[in-house]
């Protein structure tokens, strides 16, 4: 069994993270032990995130951004609750009240506007995937000590280089947030009037959706 712990991996990470992006305005958060988090003019909060799992004895990493922001999200939010509470949503027959009401709970409290999981989109254009991976991996990879990961240092720091070119751009104005959202891009074409864009817009997360039902439900929400 591997004797080393999460919170130890964590530290070492956290470690060599924390003055760079401390540097760049983001503040560690102490509570969560595993983000770091920086908010802006917009009220837009930006998370640099360490999610560190221990299976079997060895560890799987996953770096992850994203871009919170709880006013703009509650507006949402309303529009979605008022979705699933509709008759015509069609819940499983599996779905008890108790389920109902934790889905609720945790509709009403989330703040996700949108994120990276998959750090691939930072690929260069003439590089290989393979390339990337060789001096970029440690974005999602295993281990059984983080020192067994050739530089892994330095590939945490061309993390944050990484993350504060997608930051710098992420949720900055609206037309950013349309254009890689949906139930809140819908929510923003619908506010500032822009309601041929909105019936585009509609139609393609529609396309999209995994639940169909609720799309369609929360556009009637939206018009209502």
């Amino acid at each position: 069994m591997n004797p080393i712990s999460k919170d130890e991996v964590i530290s070492k990470i956290v470690e060599v993270v924390r003055l760079p992006l401390e540097e760049k305005g983001f503040s560690f958060c102490p509570k969560k032990k595993h983000c770091f988090e920086r908010e802006d003019s917009r009220g837009n909060i930006a998370v640099y995130n360490i999610a560190l799992s221990k299976k079997r004895g060895y560890f799987i990493l996953h770096l992850g951004l994203a871009v919170c922001n709880k006013p703009l999200l509650k507006k949402v939010n309303a529009v979605l609750l008022k979705a699933i509470s509709d008759e015509e949503y069609p819940y499983h027959e599996g779905w008890d009240e108790k389920w109902i009401a934790n889905a609720i709970k945790q509709i009403s409290k989330n703040d996700y506007l949108a994120g990276i999981t998959d750090w691939k989109c930072f690929k260069g254009e003439d590089e290989s995937l393979e390339e990337f991976n060789n001096r970029f991996g440690i974005w999602v990879c295993t281990f059984d000590d983080i020192e067994e990961i050739e530089n892994w240092k330095s590939q945490l720091l061309m993390s944050i280089e990484f993350a504060e070119k997608w930051f710098l751009t992420a949720a900055q104005n609206d037309e950013w947030i349309i254009n890689n959202t949906e139930y809140t891009a819908l929510y923003l074409l619908k506010e500032q009037g822009r309601f041929d864009e909105l019936s585009k817009k509609y139609e393609a997360v529609l396309q999209q959706a995994r639940l169909k039902k609720e799309a369609e439900l929360f556009y009637k929400h939206l018009l209502l």
